[in-house]
């Protein structure tokens, strides 16, 4: 889910119904055994309850209360991630749902720098984003994710920038409907230069799409 379209009007309901589709195993995996986590844009925990069910210990953020309190299992901060400073450093830090892709130059430069604030010397930010080619083939998709059929319209690029519609289809759970405006897709190089000036190093790419990367303290 693209998250960055959706900040405090996001549609709670369908984070409640949204299943974990291997996230979970990929960030247990790309983390230290025994290490905790920050779940940063957590949500209603999709990915916190899961990797609580691993055995990994976690710290759930988000800045939308209502959110917040359908989380279990794990400690919640009700906090903007750019202002986020809890002190502590963290074996893994999450930044998901393409968080990373949002429009604003600043805005985006603070979300990677509150990862940077709170990983260990040892640790690895792990980040999700769009695909570098989001948009550039105008053809309406529809694919399943987490027991939802997303469907894709209206899907328009002008450079770096993506316009969408996604509509959620959950059937009789209900349906939901995001339009995206603007998203920044990220390529390759432009991935590197972030991490670069939040003073993250990268270091590996972590599935075939190349959609998510990991990053480590510079």
């Amino acid at each position: 889910m693209t998250r960055a379209a959706l900040d405090a009007g996001a549609p709670l309901g369908l984070y409640e119904i949204l299943e974990p589709a291997g996230e979970p195993e990929l960030i247990h995996r790309e983390t230290r055994e025994g290490e905790a986590i920050l779940d940063l844009g957590c949500g209603t925990g999709r990915i916190t309850h899961a990797l609580a069910a691993l055995g990994r210990r976690v710290v759930a953020v988000d800045m939308d209360p209502a959110m917040l309190e359908h989380v279990h299992g794990a400690e919640t901060v009700l906090a903007r991630i750019e202002e986020l400073d809890l002190g502590r450093l963290f074996g893994g830090v999450l930044l998901m749902s393409n968080l990373v892709n949002n429009p604003d130059d600043e805005r985006r430069h603070a979300l990677l720098l509150a990862c940077r604030r709170h990983v260990s010397a040892s640790g690895v930010v792990l980040v999700q984003r769009l695909h570098p080619e989001s948009g550039l083939d105008p053809t309406p998709t529809e694919r399943e994710l987490g027991g939802v059929i997303i469907r894709t319209s209206d899907v328009r690029r002008e450079g770096p920038f993506l316009y969408v519609t996604i509509d959620y289809d959950g059937g009789a759970r209900g349906s939901w409907r995001v339009r995206l405006e603007g998203a920044r897709v990220l390529s390759d190089d432009d991935v590197l230069a972030e991490l670069g000036t939040a003073r993250l190093r990268f270091l590996r790419w972590l599935d075939p799409e190349r959609r998510w990367f990991a990053a480590a303290p510079a």
